[in-house]
């Protein structure tokens, strides 16, 4: 049951999330919102994330999981109640307002995450940690295609509508959380606080290059569909629904389903990834139709699905049993510094060439996939108590 409840807070979170990425911009052309101005009120909880999921991380070491998980939560209510107050009243100056809506969530929902990586690690046992870390991968990927599709079943009813029931389901799951019981946890020293985690650096680096590479792809991949295959807007903007849904699948079914059938082991998990990562890259850039496009894209998705799964849980050996949260916190960081790199240098670079993202996403899989061949970062040691 308490599985099950994470989950959900894991799973509501990125939905409510989906609700705002789903509506922000259509409500900000409305007003007359630049384009600019939308991308910097969606930059700025990335922004927040990489400067503040470490601290969650440590916090969550602290003083539990569940209570960073609940404050993540309230937050993220707050944060969808100002924006449907704000599309309700459909203010002319709503820039400031959005922008505000926005910081809340991200000061504070970047622990959610962290949070429920670290309880799961520690509520599993060893042999079945890869597939609970691949479970908290699954409800991220649910979340992300249920969200788009909560906002199109409750959108004719205005945009304010769906965005507040994200709220209150929000609300709900920070109110589940009381249900979570922790085992007992050894506080850790001060020295183990401060002292610095050995190897975590370089798998930090890993997750960094290896989001750049989605995140450039996910900023431009509705720009590539329509200019690639010459379609109006409306079909160009379908096309670019299934694909993102066929990579969304993709992930969960095989970190829902796959990981745990096969327990593979954590190197080879992220080496098979990155290596059908590039195959689905591969497809994206020889594709000649759309069809061909989302198929690419379903390799993808299991290919990052893998990867992430098997980079989450190598790592965890680093955290011992007082640092997992501070040890998903850096990687959560560096995931949040990956996705902002790659949507810059990928918007960027489009206008040189419309190819230009999918070969950025394609070298910085490569970089994974070779770092990933090489030895162990290092060998594991007990951290410091």
């Amino acid at each position: 049951m308490q599985v099950a409840i994470v989950l959900f807070a894991v799973f509501t979170a990125t939905m409510a999330n989906g609700a705002v990425f789903a509506t922000l911009g259509l409500f900000g052309r409305e007003l007359g919102l630049g384009e600019f101005e939308v991308g910097t009120i969606f930059a700025s909880s990335g922004v927040l994330f990489f400067l503040t999921a470490s601290s969650w991380g440590r916090l969550s070491d602290r003083f539990g999981r569940a209570a960073v998980m609940a404050a993540g939560l309230v937050a993220t209510a707050l944060s969808l109640a100002l924006f449907a107050a704000f599309y309700a009243a459909l203010l002319p100056y709503a820039f400031l307002g959005l922008l505000a809506a926005r910081i809340v969530y991200g000061l504070f929902a970047g622990g959610i995450q962290p949070a429920a990586i670290a309880w799961m690690v520690e509520a599993t046992p060893r042999e079945r940690r890869q597939a609970g870390i691949g479970l908290i991968g699954a409800a991220v990927s649910v979340g992300s295609v249920l969200g788009p599709a909560f906002v199109a079943m409750l959108a004719n009813r205005g945009l304010a509508w769906p965005v507040a029931a994200a709220a209150m389901l929000a609300a709900l799951a920070a109110l589940t959380m009381v249900g979570v019981r922790e085992g007992p946890r050894a506080a850790a020293t001060a020295q183990a606080e401060a002292a610095p985690v050995d190897g975590l650096a370089a798998y930090a680096l890993l997750a960094f290059v290896m989001v750049l590479g989605f995140g450039a792809l996910q900023a431009t991949t509705a720009f590539y569909v329509q200019d690639r295959f010459g379609l109006e807007t409306e079909a160009a903007i379908r096309a670019t629904g299934f694909a993102s849904a066929a990579f969304a699948a993709g992930a969960f079914l095989i970190q829902a389903f796959g990981v745990r059938a096969l327990a593979p082991d954590t190197r080879d998990m992220m080496a098979l990834g990155f290596i059908l990562c590039l195959a689905g890259i591969a497809g994206a850039l020889v594709a000649r139709g759309p069809n061909v496009l989302i198929v690419a894209f379903t390799v993808l998705g299991i290919g990052y699905g893998l990867a992430q799964a098997g980079l989450m849980t190598d790592a965890a050996r680093l955290g011992g049993e007082r640092r997992q949260g501070l040890v998903a916190g850096r990687l959560h960081a560096a995931m949040a510094a990956g996705w902002i790199a790659g949507a810059l240098s990928g918007t960027s670079l489009y206008g040189l060439s419309m190819r230009a993202p999918l070969l950025i996403a394609g070298v910085a899989l490569a970089l994974c996939a070779l770092r990933t061949a090489l030895p162990r970062v290092r060998t594991p040691s007990a951290p410091p108590t």
